[in-house]
């Protein structure tokens, strides 16, 4: 019998902090800023005064929930499982490309 070598596989990815990976900390940290943009925005919209800011600050929390969701969430494809994001971007990937196809038999 033969043994063929395999290349271990580069697709899992190892906990980095707290049981969270590095492509994870970036969403997290994407939702962060985001929400801090919004929370900035809202901020100069309720007033500037510095006791407003307390209530601007949540408006975070959603951002960074759902950036761990897309993150987190797994997805079951035809013959695996693929996190949400990954599968999104899959999705987006598929319906911006090219669909039209030539037929070259029309000259016969």
């Amino acid at each position: 019998m033969r043994e063929y070598i395999v290349p271990f596989s580069t697709r899992e990815e190892t906990p980095f902090i707290f049981g969270i990976t590095i492509r994870e900390m970036f969403w997290i940290g994407g939702g962060f800023f985001i929400g801090l943009f919004f929370a900035a925005a809202a901020f100069f919209v309720i007033g500037t005064k510095l006791q407003n800011i307390i209530f601007c600050l949540p408006v975070i929390i959603p951002f960074i929930a759902v950036a761990l969701y897309l993150a987190r969430k797994q997805v079951v494809e035809d013959d695996h499982t693929e996190t949400l994001d990954r599968h999104l971007i899959k999705m987006l990937k598929y319906r911006l490309r090219c669909h039209k196809y030539l037929n070259f038999r029309q000259g016969e």
